[in-house]
């Protein structure tokens, strides 16, 4: 149902737009990452876990695969967009940058442990699935790429400072 209703909505907009020339563009970033994000987010939702020294429910074996893209990049590209003068037109917003969510997981508790030397298992309850879940989110952003758009934020480095800004300053 998810999927479904972000693929309803663009037939929406677009029928609007062919129905009563309502201009239009359609933009469709994948998952962002941030400091601010909503808590239920698997990024800050991890670090509350681990905060709260409890496991990390993470659903489907942590086996499906995200893009991930800094909010700051998002911005970025929507900015490229509107200076750009586009109109009817839909863009992908991606980065490249793509890992499964127990790779994701794995890095936020070397951040907090301070070394890669662990058991998930120790961290990590694996033993929810989520009926209707997707296994990879993938977008191919090369129309926004060809407006001169790059994503500048590094997922890798940025993810350090998210999570010692969680670890410090998580508003429950």
């Amino acid at each position: 149902p998810y999927a479904a209703t972000k693929a309803a909505a663009d037939m929406l907009v677009l029928a609007l737009a062919r129905t009563h020339n309502v201009p239009y563009i359609i933009l469709r970033p994948t998952n962002n990452y941030g400091i601010g994000q909503y808590t239920e987010k698997l990024i800050p939702k991890t670090c509350k876990y681990l905060n709260l020294k409890r496991k990390i429910p993470l659903h489907n074996q942590g086996t499906p695969v995200r893009t991930w893209l800094h909010a700051a990049d998002t911005a970025s590209a929507i900015i490229k967009i509107i200076e750009n003068g586009v109109k009817n037109e839909i863009y992908n917003i991606a980065g490249g940058f793509e890992q499964s969510n127990i790779d994701t997981v794995k890095k936020i508790i070397s951040v907090v442990l301070g070394n890669d030397q662990f058991k998930i298992d120790d961290y990590a309850d694996m033993s929810y699935h989520r009926v209707g879940q997707d296994v990879r989110y993938a977008l191919d952003d090369s129309k926004l790429r060809a407006l001169g758009w790059t994503p500048e934020k590094v997922f890798d480095v940025e993810i350090k400072s998210i999570v010692e800004y969680y670890k410090n300053k998580f508003i429950w």
